[in-house]
């Protein structure tokens, strides 16, 4: 794929790039909706990227699939203080899963133009790119992940402080992303009232909040102590939590989520991301996975861990 994108740079603009990069997307394993709340998160990078290739140019040119694609490019470009770029871009990560492919988009670019950049400087200024380019005040975990996460590991992070730890992910377990089908607009659902509902201590939604950066302690011992079938528990877990307290599964959501626990070889799933529709995620042994997408009937994506664009 990192040739589709020097493929496509050339036949786009006729000539070679100056630079190139990648940067992987990324599944919050668990922790979810705590991040906003300063609470504990542990994504990890997986194997599905975009690449980039691109040279400096008099004005902006971008061949790229990705929706909003240039936007996310220039507000990025300003916060390094480069110039205007041709870029031309290719990608194995599906968008519309929930696997950050703005994150990865943004974290790529940082990576091809500015590859002294730390891990850690890098995911802070795609954050704030990303929110100058949406007008969303999108958190950090995305962007820590896919420029900071390490092939074999999940990566612990605080989102009150921005410490990192990483913690080994077994490879006899892999990362399934299932698309659950329903379709949603954030903007058209309850996720801004769920956000304040927490913020101002709403006793089930707080509950969820203490609750999941309790799971993720544990979910964190269960790996470094090889216990996968706790992970999986833990997972269950979570998603009853985001069913009863947090309140932002559906109905539908909820059918394939039971689906995936009866399958042979799953180890647990639940909903990810904002909720509402989207995606679900499910830890499934390996081995198992060919017969886990026949028997979930919907779309999946099979992951493994994977390095960050600035994997240390």
């Amino acid at each position: 794929m990192k040739s589709d994108a020097d493929e496509l740079f050339r036949e786009a603009f006729g000539v070679e790039p100056r630079w190139r990069s990648r940067a992987p997307g990324r599944v919050n394993l668990i922790g979810e909706h705590v991040d906003y709340m300063g609470g504990l998160v542990l994504p990890a990078a997986v194997d599905r990227y975009v690449w980039l290739a691109g040279a400096p140019a008099h004005r902006w040119e971008v061949r790229s699939e990705a929706s909003g694609g240039e936007d996310y490019l220039r507000a990025l470009a300003a916060e390094l203080g480069a110039g205007p770029q041709r870029v031309a871009a290719a990608a194995s990560l599906p968008a519309g899963f929930g696997m950050s492919s703005s994150a990865a988009l943004l974290v790529a670019a940082a990576a091809g133009l500015e590859p002294e950049l730390d891990g850690r400087e890098a995911a802070l200024v795609c954050q704030r790119a990303e929110q100058k380019a949406t007008g969303v005040m999108v958190g950090v975990m995305d962007q820590f992940a896919s420029a900071m996460g390490r092939r074999g590991h999940a990566l612990l992070l605080d989102c009150s402080t921005l410490d990192v730890r990483y913690v080994p992910f077994p490879a006899e377990m892999l990362i399934v992303v299932v698309d659950s089908g329903v379709r949603r607009e954030l903007a058209d659902t309850p996720y801004n009232q769920r956000r304040r509902e927490a913020e101002a201590g709403m006793p089930k939604r707080a509950r969820h909040v203490e609750t999941e950066i309790e799971r993720v302690k544990r979910f964190t011992a269960a790996l470094e102590g090889g216990d996968r079938r706790r992970c999986g528990e833990l997972l269950k877990e979570s998603h009853r939590s985001l069913r009863d307290d947090f309140e932002v599964s559906t109905p539908a959501v909820d059918a394939i989520v039971e689906r995936a626990w009866a399958i042979p070889g799953c180890l647990g799933a639940r909903i990810m991301g904002a909720g509402f529709g989207g995606s679900i995620l499910a830890l499934v042994e390996r081995g198992a996975e060919a017969a886990f997408e026949v028997a979930i009937g919907a779309p999946t994506v099979v992951c493994a861990t994977a390095d960050g664009a600035f994997a240390a």
